[in-house]
């Protein structure tokens, strides 16, 4: 989309600058190229040092002037001025553009010349059908004169045809309204690019969000894959372990020191983790794991300061465990959620308290190994209130 807005800002300028050549291409009428003759004459003989300023001549030719006004002026220089009337007499019978009187000086006389030939077109539009400039004596004889001959042509003709005949002139500042134009359509294309722009860096935040909420999801599923995959590795290697019937090429002895080795574990083991034979539930109130997912310390009672999770077993060798739900220890664990919780629990942006209760939305799984009990499964956690 940035693509084509700038794509039609070029066209457009294209389109404007093709439409102000075509205006300077475009034929002047006979009085119109009149004028522009003079004030080149004029300004040529500015150039060579003894024409009058603008504003006398503004002054004593309000209404424009042309060559024959000028030689009236400059007709006492001499050879210096009768060159330059010379030069631009013979063109004056022509007609053309202003392109055409651009080429008949110089560029550094042009350019004195083309803002006084534009305010005079732009102040002056009706010249266009005009008859050629004569001089103060004569003008108003000449205006009485056009008007007579007006007033009969108009009595002799259909009002109809004469306003047929009436020509529809150019204006003379088209190329300024064109300039207007094309800047207004340059400035609404630059809105449209900057406007589009934005969306896309909108859009860019928006995926970026959802990437990232994805790439903690798929973490999070990672983790509780692997967790699951430990359990399941342990569990099978225990039964493989306990079921494996002693061979008879193993040595005898070392099947006695494994049993002597096996009782020692029993009478060292604490209480709570003896199997329990009858098949009644233990509960087991466990403080923070250790950094090798490890509980270090377990107690059959609540210990207020202490006492993060509840692990329930049925025969004390496997068990689960969630966080203990109560508001003391709910604040206690939320002090330090980094030791407290994620060695021992995932779930979304856990590190981060963004409440003051924690709720359990599934228990872990714990498993009794040398004397301790080992995180083989985190629970699932989130928070609330």
């Amino acid at each position: 989309m940035k693509r084509f807005t700038l794509l039609m800002a070029a066209i457009i300028c294209l389109a404007i600058s093709a439409l102000a050549q075509v205006s300077e291409n475009q034929t002047l009428s006979t009085s119109l190229w009149k004028q522009g003759i003079g004030r080149c004459a004029h300004y040529t003989a500015y150039a060579k040092g003894f024409a009058k300023r603008s504003d006398e001549m503004l002054a004593k030719f309000p209404q424009g002037y042309t060559l024959d006004d000028l030689n009236e002026i400059y007709g006492n220089q001499g050879q210096k001025w009768e060159k330059i009337y010379n030069e631009f007499k013979k063109n004056e019978g022509r007609n053309g553009s202003i392109n055409d009187l651009k080429e008949l000086v110089t560029p550094q006389i042009w350019k004195l010349v083309e803002p006084d030939f534009t305010a005079f077109i732009s102040n002056h539009p009706e010249m266009a059908q005009e008859a050629p400039a004569q001089p103060d004596e004569q003008q108003g004889e000449a205006a009485e004169g056009q008007q007579e001959k007006s007033a009969d042509k108009a009595n002799t003709t259909l009002p109809a045809k004469a306003e047929n005949k009436t020509p529809i002139a150019c204006p003379a500042d088209l190329p300024l309204w064109l300039g207007i134009l094309g800047s207004l359509l340059g400035l609404i294309a630059l809105l449209i690019s900057l406007s589009n722009r934005g969306k896309i860096k909108e859009m860019r935040r928006t995926f970026a969000r959802e990437l990232d909420r994805t790439n903690a999801n798929l973490q999070e599923f990672s983790t509780d894959a692997a967790d699951q995959m430990k359990a399941l590795s342990i569990r099978l290697t225990g039964k493989a372990i306990r079921n494996q019937p002693a061979t008879a090429s193993e040595p005898v002895e070392e099947t006695v020191l494994q049993e002597i080795d096996n009782d020692d574990i029993e009478d060292e083991a604490p209480a709570e983790a003896i199997e329990n034979e009858e098949g009644e539930v233990m509960n087991l109130f466990m403080c923070k794991p250790d950094e090798n997912d490890d509980f270090v310390r377990v107690s059959d009672t609540f210990e207020p300061g202490n006492s993060i999770y509840v692990l329930t077993t049925f025969d004390g060798t496997h068990g689960t465990f969630e966080v203990i739900d109560k508001p003391e220890v709910h604040r206690f664990a939320l002090m330090m959620p980094a030791e407290n919780l994620i060695r021992a629990c995932s779930g979304n942006a856990i590190q981060i308290p963004s409440g003051t209760r924690i709720v359990t939305e599934r228990p872990g799984e714990a498993e009794f190994i040398d004397g301790k009990w080992h995180i083989v499964v985190k629970a699932i956690i989130h928070y609330e209130g």
